[in-house]
């Protein structure tokens, strides 16, 4: 991926400027007909359009495509100053005590998706069968993004394929011994079914799976979350990790 320095910004849009040029050479070339052209740079340089409705429609939405295409490169390649880190893992494993801690140990902000779908409505509803609400990933995407391009966050969630990879600097999928987990949930008040498929998916590695299939490998870490001790060495790890990245940036 082509990195863009904060100072080299108008290089990306010269690029741009340029690709638009050449397309819209491309473009003039499968007609010789006439329609009137915007004036400003770089399209007051330019030959003609097509005055063919397909042509014309097309070049808008290529346009279009270009322009938010280069919006998620800038997006994508100025460096944050502050990482972002995602804490997934199956329900029980401490995904909001580590999360709660980190964040009171970097002062970064902990955003807990379960509570943001509550506070917000980012749901479709109520599931009686898995007695959780409904997440609309498209709404909790919305919602996010802005905040996510500043960097800064800890995001603290039981799933992590639908989030957009160049979130995270760091995923990190939480992994909590069996027994320890199926005690957690019944303290918890889950229904068996709810339980059985809880620790079933913790069993099978169903979360660090997803991470895999979803990240980049050097950026997901599988750490042990049985105890308190546990919790307190994985903030600690995190903390010296976090610092180490904004002292490289």
């Amino acid at each position: 991926m082509m990195e863009v320095l904060p100072g080299k910004k108008h290089e990306m849009r010269d690029w741009v400027d340029q690709t638009c040029v050449a397309l819209d050479f491309i473009l003039f070339g499968l007609s010789s007909a006439a329609l009137p052209r915007p004036q400003s740079p770089p399209y007051s340089k330019l030959p003609p359009s097509s005055s063919s409705p397909s042509i014309a429609i097309f070049e808008n939405l290529f346009h279009n495509f270009i322009g938010k295409c280069v919006v998620v490169m800038v997006k994508d390649s100025i460096k944050r100053r502050k990482p972002n880190i995602l804490v997934t893992g199956t329900p029980g494993t401490g995904k909001t005590t580590t999360s709660t801690a980190l964040a009171e140990a970097t002062q970064l902000n902990h955003i807990n998706i379960g509570d943001l779908v509550k506070e917000k409505n980012l749901h479709d509803g109520w599931d009686d069968e898995l007695d959780s609400y409904i997440l609309n990933e498209d709404l909790v995407c919305d919602e996010l993004e802005d905040v996510m391009d500043e960097g800064g966050n800890i995001v603290d969630y039981h799933g992590c394929d639908f989030f957009p990879e160049r979130w995270f600097d760091c995923v990190v999928v939480l992994q909590t011994d069996n027994t320890i987990l199926y005690d957690r949930l019944s303290r918890r008040g889950y229904k068996e079914s709810k339980l059985s498929n809880n620790v079933e998916c913790e069993i099978f590695q169903v979360l660090l799976e997803e991470a895999k299939e979803s990240y980049a490998e050097d950026k997901v870490v599988a750490l042990k979350s049985d105890t308190i001790e546990d919790i307190s060495r994985n903030v600690a790890t995190l903390t010296d990790w976090i610092r180490n990245w904004s002292i490289q940036v």
